[in-house]
């Protein structure tokens, strides 16, 4: 299926207008016209959406989980756990709640408004998402009363456990909505700068989003979850990587995706790549590993220690040209990642073979999209797991360790070792408190103007289905 848009003057556009706005609160955003037309909200918010998830959200939650090394400023501190509430401004009030989920929110009562239907099942879909990333790293959020302007500026924190029951019905009412018949005059076209207007990949998007916070309980009910998990694959989802949620980015630096943004940066030096990822990939012989990381200037791969600043004047690799290039796209959620959440759920039910199959397709699928190829010798030694292989003891830890390294840089890594303990990672050295964190601050603007912000949660607090 063809769907993939690369973005020219558009994404140029959309872009200069995101670091122009300042927006502070969860309910106000003065950067929005209140005209705006619904085709003009709508991409604006899915950029914004792809800058919230693939910017500081992908790089902190990468810096603690230690794919990448904080060696400068900001993330020096995220690397030893100096997570302050200032640090998630960004993510919540500009890229989240100020930026797509209001933007979202309005396109959903516009599109309700004037019967643009699949523009609704799109933003239901999108918003689902945004909701589950916040609740998952903050826990409770606001939702039944956010996004009403100076109506209300201190909205309820709704329980984080029934949020997921709204992202789940948010998906549901949005495949609901792709499958409603729309006039020419109605229809998404170039508004989507995803699929393209394409009904049948949402739907896919949608059951593939559905899986992924299904498979967020797996702690607090696993058979449950994963039973979910593969009913919600079984309604329909991705069947290559060519199906991916995807935002594409242009190949201009204006254009940049947010990771290259980043390294174009003044600040490009916050990051390098991290000595426990890079020590992963080497002892496996990874094909993924030129692809992730740079050589450093001995010719080498090599990460920095997990709370260790500078790169030893450039002995530390930087960030590799799969992402650090401007049209590298943000995976809002890939067939890859579908195909691992299959191998878990089945995993979980005690279904091995099935299991095996699954986790091999995964790695397979990632090795073609990250090299251009599945290297004979790795998948031979790596994924030609069997359902007798599987039950060793370790099978688990080979399942998830491969998807850590699969999702390289994606948000739900830092879900992944949370619900697992995979891959098993040591306290970063000078790090501020002896635990790895659980979660993220509040941001600082809710807790200065909203008194329903949840007072003295601290990071090492666990969201609901973290226990």
């Amino acid at each position: 299926m063809i769907k993939k848009i690369y973005l020219t003057s558009m994404v140029g556009l959309l872009m200069f207008a995101l670091s122009a706005c300042e927006i502070s609160s969860t309910n106000e955003n003065p950067n929005q016209a209140t005209e705006t037309g619904i085709n003009n909200l709508l991409p604006h918010a899915q950029v914004n959406l792809a800058y919230g998830l693939g910017g500081d959200i992908s790089q902190y939650n990468a810096v603690m989980m230690q794919q990448m090394a904080g060696t400068n400023r900001e993330h020096t501190n995220i690397a030893r756990y100096n997570f302050s509430s200032a640090r998630s401004e960004t993510a919540w009030n500009s890229n989240l709640y100020g930026g797509s989920m209001n933007d979202l929110h309005l396109v959903k009562n516009r599109a309700e408004e004037g019967e643009y239907w699949h523009h609704l099942g799109v933003a239901q879909i999108l918003m689902a998402n945004a909701l589950g990333n916040v609740v998952a790293l903050w826990n409770d959020a606001p939702y039944s009363e956010a996004f009403q302007g100076v109506d209300n500026r201190r909205p309820v924190y709704d329980d984080a456990e029934e949020l997921y029951g709204v992202v789940q019905d948010l998906l549901s009412d949005g495949v609901e909505n792709m499958q409603r018949d729309v006039t020419p005059l109605t229809e998404l076209g170039g508004a989507d700068l995803i699929y393209g207007g394409n009904t049948e990949l949402w739907i896919m998007a949608a059951h593939a989003l559905s899986a992924r916070f299904h498979n967020h309980r797996s702690k607090v009910d696993p058979e449950g979850s994963a039973q979910d998990v593969l009913d919600a694959i079984a309604n329909g989802t991705f069947a290559s990587s060519d199906d991916n949620m995807d935002m594409a980015f242009g190949t201009e630096n204006q254009q940049a995706n947010p990771w290259r943004n980043h390294k174009l940066s003044t600040f490009e030096d916050n990051t390098r790549m991290g000595e426990h990822f890079v020590d992963l990939l080497i002892s496996i012989d990874d094909p993924r590993l030129p692809h992730y990381a740079a050589e450093n200037s001995d010719g080498e791969f090599r990460g920095q220690t997990a709370g260790v600043s500078g790169d030893e004047d450039g002995l530390i690799s930087d960030l590799g040209p799969y992402y650090n290039r401007p049209e590298a796209p943000f995976h809002f959620i890939t067939y890859t990642e579908v195909k691992f959440l299959e191998a878990e759920a089945h995993y979980r039910l005690g279904e091995y073979g099935p299991a095996a199959d699954a986790m091999n397709e995964a790695i397979i699928s990632s090795l073609e999209l990250v090299t251009g190829e599945a290297d004979e010798d790795y998948v031979a030694e790596q994924a030609s797991e069997t359902a007798a292989s599987l039950e060793d003891g370790e099978g688990l830890a080979r399942l998830m360790t491969h998807k850590h390294v699969a999702l390289f840089l994606q948000p739900e890594i830092f879900t992944d070792w949370r619900r697992t303990g995979i891959p098993e990672l040591e306290i970063a050295e000078n790090s501020v408190i002896n635990e790895i964190p659980r979660r993220w601050p509040y941001a600082q603007a809710e807790l200065n103007t909203n008194p329903n912000a949840p007072e003295g949660v601290s990071l090492t607090d666990r969201v609901w289905w973290d226990q």
